[in-house]
């Protein structure tokens, strides 16, 4: 992935990145939770603007398919939409032949999106917006007045119109599709948030649909070796009475063998799934509260330039902090220039970052 440059980006300095109109700093959903989740996390990657430079597979991977499905209804009048977006999976993964793990999530993205079309070949809403942007004032709740330091900034997968109202679609990829995920969905503080702000710009919100789609685990067969083979004929021979086996090596799945499977697999009416969410007004309130007092907190930690460390956070989500090097390392900087880069933050609102591949 290419290093952007942000129009409003010095990065000769630790800076904010500046909204053009007001020339106050943004805060993104991202930033702010990263905040509230570990002060230190913050400053490694929104004042220090560190990125680390080999992505997580699972959010590359999520990326692609968030982006399939975006050209997807971009292209709703268009004969080969699908072809389109097949082109444009074939484009982030350019190093697939040869590649063990790009040619896996080539094939799971592929059939994935195939799958998705044939699940979804029209739809019972209209689309009004895709990728939809917006930066709002972020306001004190007590006095209505704006902060004279940030705007928050955003962009909404798509924005669609169904009979009983206006919502935002939310494009997810998930592991599993059960109760327990349903049930976090409605703590999605993020589309809350991004209701708010797009009702402000006129889009009348009253709740978000989640647009889940399960990812496989099926793996391509890799067959036997001679080896492997010789010991399973030997272990199926000394069960029978006449110490003989008619057993076959296995051989490698095929390419097409695996995409069959695939296809099968996604064939399923499990593996999409839309949830509907309202959103009530005391939970927007509620928010706006939130988002003020983040923001009172990270004034106040950049003043005294005390950024705590939440080692509560350290594995979240089943996995290390991607920053969990750098912190164990007590911030050596042969580590941050080894392990990191230097990108300006917020690259969910670049419009360039999806030219670049994302594997």
């Amino acid at each position: 992935m290419s290093t952007q440059s942000h129009p409003c980006f010095n990065s000769d300095a630790a800076t904010d990145v500046l909204d053009p109109a007001s020339s106050k700093s943004v805060l993104t959903y991202s930033a702010l939770n990263t905040f509230r989740n570990c002060p230190r996390k913050y400053k490694h990657r929104y004042v220090d603007h560190l990125r680390p430079r080999e992505r997580p597979e699972a959010l590359s991977f999520g990326s692609v398919i968030h982006g399939a499905i975006e050209l997807w209804y971009q292209l709703p009048a268009d004969d080969g939409r699908l072809w389109s977006v097949l082109d444009y999976i074939d484009q982030q993964f350019p190093e697939r032949v040869g590649d063990e793990q790009q040619i896996a999530a080539w094939h799971l993205a592929r059939a994935m999106i195939t799958g998705y079309a044939s699940r979804y070949p029209s739809e019972d809403f209209d689309v009004v917006e895709v990728e939809k942007t917006f930066t709002g004032e972020i306001r004190n709740p007590d006095t209505g007045r704006p902060s004279q330091t940030f705007v928050i900034a955003g962009k909404a997968d798509a924005i669609v119109q169904q009979p009983d109202g206006m919502y935002l679609l939310e494009h997810k990829t998930a592991s599993t599709i059960d109760a327990n995920y349903l049930d976090k969905l409605w703590t999605d503080t993020q589309i809350a948030l991004y209701s708010h702000y797009l009702r402000q710009l006129g889009y009348p919100i009253v709740g978000v649909i989640y647009n889940v789609l399960l990812k496989c685990r099926l793996k391509q067969k890799a067959g036997e070796t001679q080896e492997e083979y010789e010991a399973r004929r030997a272990e199926l021979a000394a069960k029978n009475k006449s110490g003989r086996s008619t057993a076959k090596r296995q051989m490698p799945e095929s390419d097409e063998e695996y995409q069959a499977r695939l296809a099968e697999w996604y064939a399923r009416p499990e593996v999409f799934h839309r949830e509907h969410i309202y959103l009530s007004e005391d939970r927007l309130a509620m928010l706006q509260e939130e988002v003020w007092e983040i923001t009172q907190q990270y004034l106040d930690a950049r003043r005294r330039g005390k950024w705590l460390l939440n080692t509560s956070s350290c594995f979240s989500y089943q996995r290390p902090c991607e920053y969990l090097p750098y912190c164990q390392s007590g911030f050596n900087p042969n580590v941050s220039d080894n392990l990191y880069e230097i990108v300006p933050p917020h690259e969910e609102l670049s419009p360039a970052e999806s030219d670049a591949p994302l594997f």
